[in-house]
């Protein structure tokens, strides 16, 4: 494998926005949320495909509990974080490499009354600030297509859980290795766009020391929901265009056209450490 770049700058540029919280505490009053939930936020804070519906499935499948402590890598503006604190039970840490982010996430945890259960740091997915055997599960959403050193990502989540530990992800992943094209919702060019396929991925985890409990192939049925999903209302205020921006859906008209020829895949798996 090549020697690694450091991409942060980039990938802050992609990302880049200001008063993500601020804006979407706005839109959520005009759209009548009232009190504040975590599931009253979904439809602007869950910046992944199948939104609030992946995350609790992903939970599921990873049979979470109460009192478990989870580590949630590339947090975001933290919505998934705040639904596994609050449908749960478990305690979270969020960490994500984008200070608005962070500080966005701990703003919207306030205003859902979840910020003695749900913590947000600023942190290097493949340097964490986490003891050794720290938390009972480490959890990924739609995070790993913006690491290159992808190998070095799974040791690092593999460090942090006790032995037992649980690490749970729902991720892109390659298909037919045949180019995207961009925007993507993870990246506007290839320089900070890495994925890697199915068998790969499995080499990595199993090299990290991870044994594979489920393996979740769910490229086909994302595909069918995102064709059948209708445009947002005109006007509607409340959706993940105050992340993503304006430009959201060419974003996901690209990523779901590679995902239906081929050339991206969607799975699911949670691993376990001995």
């Amino acid at each position: 494998m090549a020697p690694m770049r450091d991409h942060r700058g980039s990938i802050g540029r992609h990302y880049g926005g200001k008063q993500f919280a601020e804006r979407i505490l706005a839109a959520a009053k005009d759209a009548g949320v009232d009190p504040i939930t975590p599931a009253g936020l979904a439809p602007a804070d869950e910046f992944h495909t199948g939104g609030i519906r992946s995350t609790r499935e992903l939970a599921a499948l990873a049979e979470l509990s109460a009192g478990q402590s989870v580590l949630d890598v590339g947090c975001g503006i933290g919505g998934p974080a705040r639904i596994l604190a609050a449908e749960f039970g478990c305690s979270v840490t969020g960490i994500d490499l984008m200070p608005e982010f962070v500080r966005s996430a701990c703003v919207l945890t306030e205003a859902c009354g979840l910020s003695e259960r749900v913590t947000f740091v600023e942190g290097n997915a493949l340097a964490m600030p986490f003891d050794d055997g720290r938390f009972d599960v480490a959890w990924t959403q739609h995070v790993v297509m913006n690491i290159e050193d992808r190998p070095g990502f799974y040791r690092e989540a593999a460090r942090v859980l006790k032995p037992g530990g649980i690490f749970a992800f729902f991720d892109v992943l390659a298909g037919s290795g045949d180019p995207l094209d961009y925007p993507v919702p993870w990246a506007d060019r290839p320089a900070i766009s890495f994925l890697y396929g199915p068998d790969e991925t499995r080499a990595f985890l199993a090299d990290a020391g991870f044994e594979l409990a489920a393996w979740e192939d769910h490229t086909e049925r994302y595909v069918n929901m995102l064709s059948a999903m209708p445009p947002a209302p005109a006007g509607a205020a409340l959706t993940l265009r105050l992340v993503m921006g304006d430009d959201m859906p060419r974003k996901t008209g690209n990523m779901l056209e590679a995902a239906r020829d081929g050339r991206l895949t969607y799975a699911r798996a949670v691993c376990r450490k001995p």
